[in-house]
C-alpha cells in the first residue's frame, strides 16, 4: 500500500453557480455517488489517499484546521478520488505513513467502510 497527502481537488467555490443549481433541480431523480460529500467538499483543504496497485482505495478529506471531515468509501458515499480513473502516478503530493492515514481514518469512526 502507498499513502499520499495532496491538495489536488481542493479548489471548490463556496457558492454554486445559478446554472449548476438549476441543473441539479432538473435532475433531482438521478442518484448521486457521494451525497454526504456535497455539503463539505468545499471545506476540504487536502486529501489523504490510500493506494493499492496504484489505484485509490480509501480517501480522507481534511479541513483547514487539520481535522478529517469526510472519508470514502462509506455506507452512503463511494468516494471522490475512488470514482476516477486516476492512478498513483497521476497525483502530486507528499508520501505519508500508513500510521498517519489510519490515525485520521479512526477519528471518523465507524461510519466508514474498512
Amino acid at each position: 500500500m502507498r499513502y499520499l497527502r495532496t491538495t489536488l481537488g481542493t479548489e471548490w467555490e463556496k457558492e454554486k453557480e445559478f446554472s449548476v443549481r438549476v441543473l441539479e433541480k432538473l435532475f433531482w431523480f438521478v442518484p448521486k455517488a457521494n451525497p454526504g460529500y456535497e455539503q463539505n467538499l468545499h471545506l476540504v483543504n487536502e486529501w489523504l489517499i490510500e493506494f493499492d496497485n496504484d489505484l485509490p482505495i480509501r480517501e480522507i478529506g481534511i479541513d483547514q484546521s487539520g481535522s478529517p471531515i469526510l472519508a470514502g468509501s462509506s455506507e452512503s458515499d463511494y468516494g471522490f478520488w475512488l470514482d476516477t480513473n486516476m492512478k498513483y502516478q497521476d497525483f502530486t503530493g507528499v508520501s505519508i505513513s500508513e500510521d498517519e492515514f489510519e490515525k485520521m481514518w479512526k477519528v471518523l469512526g465507524n461510519n466508514v467502510v474498512s
